[in-house]
């Protein structure tokens, strides 16, 4: 009978906290932005950054930022190669294909670059703040704005793809 009554107060302490979390980790309403791993302001509000763990944050951004843009660039660049070589009147399949493995590559450095920024903003981190961040991070990849990197997101097994913006 004890034991019973442990499990269920266990429970329901656990139904506490993962609600306060998910409560605090709901979507923002039509039209609005909400907290965004790229977006500082915001950050600090929804993980309660200390003056200090904010100096830091903004250290990491900034020192990544110039990587960011240049491949941000590159990967523009690749996609209106891309365009106008499918545009033209006989497409070069060895060109098209380049562009696209060109792009591919690009892709996966950009989200190297991202997993290390938030690695690195992850340290930064109390343990709490680690769940707020993870949430906010998982809202982020499952949100209308859908994953970091502007793709499609996930999609269900067999599913149409979700248009491109």
């Amino acid at each position: 009978m004890r034991k019973t009554i442990l499990t269920v107060l266990g429970g329901a302490a656990l139904a506490l906290v993962l609600g306060a979390v998910a409560g605090s980790a709901q979507p923002p309403p039509p039209g609005e932005r909400g907290p965004g791993i790229g977006r500082p302001d915001a950050m600090t509000r929804f993980l309660a950054l200390s003056e200090q763990q904010q100096e830091q944050v903004r250290k990491v951004m900034d020192e990544q930022r110039p990587e960011h843009e240049a491949l941000r660039e590159k990967l523009k660049k690749n996609r209106d190669l891309l365009q106008q070589a499918l545009e033209s009147t006989n497409p070069d399949p060895v060109a098209v294909g380049e562009l696209a493995i060109e792009g591919h590559r690009l892709r996966e450095q950009q989200r190297s670059l991202r997993e290390a920024q938030e690695k690195a903003l992850r340290d930064l981190l109390t343990a709490e703040q680690r769940v707020r961040f993870d949430a906010m991070k998982a809202l982020r990849e499952e949100g209308p704005g859908g994953p970091p990197g502007g793709g499609p997101g996930p999609r269900p097994e067999g599913g149409p793809r979700p248009p491109q913006r």
